[in-house]
């Protein structure tokens, strides 16, 4: 049984909700800027996906299923000029600084590796590394180890024109066996990272009858703290762009870590949560 006192303590030094499009801008700017263009031209983008590594996990920006076929992306927001010299990626800064950056391909090829073992995929999953900075300037090959190099631009172009090349005859991938990673936030900062274990989230609907929202379904979720009615009212966003107002009172949430531990938290310690 919760502590009312506590609970109402939580709730009154939580913030009220923000505008829709303040909840939208959660994430880095690049990841913003890519997922919005995805989302206009996509029906099924997947967000921070995850897939099982030994004991921890491997994570990747977005998985666009489009058509069937999936594409793993990775995005970096990195300014100047990026070029390669051998497998080494570089980067000369607008301040004349020359800089060597980890290569985002191997980890790319080794998260499609593990995404194939894991989900069983015998089809070909398209590997992706997209620099959002619109100002950036790539002298770099049009792919490295297979995995392709993109600007911003080239994106959904590419995208389409791989699944063109296919034709007609190619086998599904269904979206919904992935693992995404989700991220709790509490007054703007956020402060948990990790993959739900129950993936049913207990609530009420607005004339009070028991809700369970699946979480793997829902983009956002933001909530309106009301510590004088001990209770929570929950913005949700799904996925398919649909929307819906619930209360919540004593939601105990149970985390897996990205590094493989365990955390039990109430949402009424959470402001915004990003699926």
């Amino acid at each position: 049984m919760a502590n009312p006192i506590k609970t109402a303590i939580h709730r009154l030094s939580g913030n009220g909700l923000p505008e829709t499009e303040e909840i939208e801008l959660f994430g880095a700017d690049g990841e913003e800027a890519v997922y919005r263009i995805l989302r206009q031209n996509f029906d099924c983008v997947l967000r921070n996906v995850v897939v099982p590594h030994k004991d921890l996990f491997l994570e990747k920006d977005f998985m666009v299923i489009y058509k069937g076929a999936p594409f793993v992306l990775e995005v970096k927001n990195w300014k100047g000029e990026i070029g390669m010299e051998g497998d080494t990626f570089y980067q000369n800064k607008p301040n004349g600084v020359k800089k060597n950056l980890k290569s985002p391909v191997g980890t790319t090829n080794q998260f499609i590796h593990c995404l194939k073992n894991v989900y069983s995929i015998e089809r070909r999953v398209y590997g992706m590394v997209v620099f959002a900075e619109p100002d950036c300037s790539l002298s770099l090959p049009p792919e490295s180890q297979g995995i392709a190099l993109l600007s911003v631009h080239q994106m959904v172009s590419y995208i389409r024109a791989c699944v063109k090349e296919e034709g007609g005859d190619r086998v599904s991938v269904n979206p919904e066996i992935f693992l995404r990673c989700t991220r709790f936030y509490s007054r703007d900062r956020e402060f948990c990272k990790g993959v739900l274990v129950n993936c049913e989230l207990e609530c009420l609907g607005e004339k009070g009858e028991t809700v369970y929202l699946d979480t793997t379904k829902l983009e956002f979720l933001s909530v309106e703290h009301q510590p004088l009615r001990l209770r929570d009212k929950l913005y949700v966003t799904y996925m398919g762009g649909g929307s819906g107002v619930f209360y919540n009172r004593d939601t105990v949430l149970t985390v897996k870590l990205l590094d493989g531990s365990f955390e039990r938290f109430s949402l009424n310690r959470v402001d915004h949560i990003v699926f």
